[in-house]
């Protein structure tokens, strides 16, 4: 069994240049909110890693080349053409985006484990928009007497398209806070590679201590301390992880949430794939309310296949998402029903499933004997994603060939005919797929357990897929990835 592959991250604490703690708890946000621009960001600094620190400098940081603001389907472009330099002479109110690096080794710093690296590991990047020179204003409830140039509200969808630079060989996941509407990567794995998103703003938590921002920025998501946030600030930013000692599967993938603290996703690879989501967040919102929130995961057919074994034609079926996956809450805490909606290149950017978790509501922390603690400590939100049916492969090599033993219980092969499919996979990050081989089972029954040989290239990733008849047409019943 593999260990546990960590897939994370924090809600980008966006650093105040300027915040004052406010006399009283209200449902409002701070009376000052603000963050670097990207001037800032890519001046030389003593006390802390900018994009000079980085080897080629500003010049080699991922750069916005398009920014829309749309409000009610219409589009109104704010940049286009984007370089890596940064915008000067910006009017105040206009919306912009800062760029900035995370844990990356200052200049002269010699990069350690836990101390800083050559290349930052993570990306933040912030939608905000200009307060004044070199400052952004992430908050668009509240602007501080700062006129927006073009309307910001919940509905609003920002239009984000990224070059990723000389960064974008070591992209892995994406995470945003807010609500997603259209991602599209492309030419990942090369310095070539670009993102682009479409996300609404959301309601954020914020709690304020001795004129601080404090929260839960622990990884994986683990108990809050905070039971109830101070304020809340509308806003949108993400970010983007370039640690390379994950496993590719999930390169370029993408969740969010909303009014949290941070979202976290876990994934174990194996036999037995799961992924695990998982939201902090405080219990109550700043009035007293109880905290609502809601998290999304765009499963991109190139994930499922190199994730779980189905091919797109299998994922994009509804039987995949009522037959193939089980979603489990592991916390104790409750939620609304998940919804599966499936999204398209053409109008999503991607070809997938877009599966959210409405209506998350947060219980107080649990001591090791199972027993309700004091409500000083708020449990994560925790969701299981894994396969209903878990069918056992084993693989071992006859001559030019490639022997796959299945073996799964499946009840609906003992009613109606079913078959299996071997096929190669392409990479970790393609969807694309071969078939090699196919065979019907000869009798019908619920305990399947049969052999398979295709002949495969010898390093060759393989996904074995178990079918049923269904209306007339075949169905995914179970699947799994063979690697050498």
């Amino acid at each position: 069994m593999k260990k546990p592959a960590l897939v994370s991250a924090t809600m980008l604490i966006l650093g105040s240049l300027s915040l004052v703690v406010p006399s009283e708890v209200h449902a409002a946000s701070p009376s000052d909110t603000g963050t670097p621009d990207q001037t800032q960001l890519d001046a030389a600094s003593a006390q802390m890693a900018t994009w000079a620190s980085l080897t080629g400098g500003v010049s080699a940081r991922p750069f916005v080349t398009a920014l829309s603001v749309v409000n009610n389907g219409v589009s109104t472009p704010v940049i286009t053409n984007g370089t890596a330099a940064a915008e000067t002479n910006v009017p105040t109110g206009r919306v912009a985006v800062a760029i900035a690096p995370y844990n990356l080794c200052r200049t002269g710093q010699t990069p350690a484990q836990g101390v800083c690296y050559a290349t930052p590991n993570r990306i933040g990047v912030t939608i905000g928009y200009q307060k004044q020179t070199g400052q952004l204003g992430y908050d668009f409830s509240s602007t501080g007497g700062t006129t927006l140039l073009t309307p910001v509200t919940a509905d609003t969808e920002f239009d984000v398209t990224l070059n990723l630079n000389t960064l974008g060989k070591s992209l892995r996941w994406t995470w945003a806070n807010g609500f997603a509407t259209y991602w599209n990567t492309t030419g990942l794995g090369t310095d070539a590679a670009t993102l682009r998103i479409r996300v609404k703003p959301t309601l954020s938590p914020v709690v304020m201590q001795n004129g601080q921002q404090v929260g839960c920025s622990q990884v994986p998501v683990q108990t809050c301390q905070y039971s109830q946030n101070t304020h809340e600030t509308l806003s949108a930013n993400f970010v983007l992880s370039l640690d390379s000692t994950l496993d590719e599967l999930f390169t370029g993938a993408l969740f969010t949430s909303s009014r949290s603290y941070m979202g976290s996703l876990m994934t174990v690879p194996g036999e037995t794939p799961k992924l695990t989501y998982g939201v902090s967040a405080p219990l109550t919102w700043s009035d007293g309310t109880a905290n609502t929130a809601t998290m999304s995961a765009v499963l991109s057919d190139t994930a499922i296949l190199n994730f779980y074994g189905a091919t797109p034609t299998m994922a994009a079926t509804p039987e995949f998402t009522s037959s193939a996956l089980n979603l489990e809450r592991t916390d104790g805490g409750t939620q609304g029903t998940p919804t599966w909606t499936r999204w398209s290149a053409d109008a999503n950017g991607v070809d997938g499933w877009l599966v959210t978790i409405p209506d998350i509501k947060f219980a107080a922390a649990a001591t090791s004997a199972g027993v309700r603690s004091m409500a000083s400590g708020v449990a994560p939100a925790t969701f299981k994603v894994s396969s209903k049916l878990s069918p056992k492969v084993t693989r071992k090599k006859v001559g030019t060939s490639a022997m796959l033993t299945l073996k799964v219980a499946a009840a609906a092969c003992a009613k109606t005919t079913c078959r299996v499919v071997v096929s190669s996979i392409s990479s970790k990050v393609g969807s694309s797929t071969k078939t090699l081989k196919t065979t019907v089972l000869t009798r019908k029954t619920k305990t399947v357990s049969t052999s398979v040989t295709a002949k495969s290239a010898a390093k060759q990733r393989l996904c074995a897929m178990l079918q049923t008849k269904k209306s007339g047409k075949w169905v995914l019943v179970a699947s799994a990835v063979s690697s050498p």
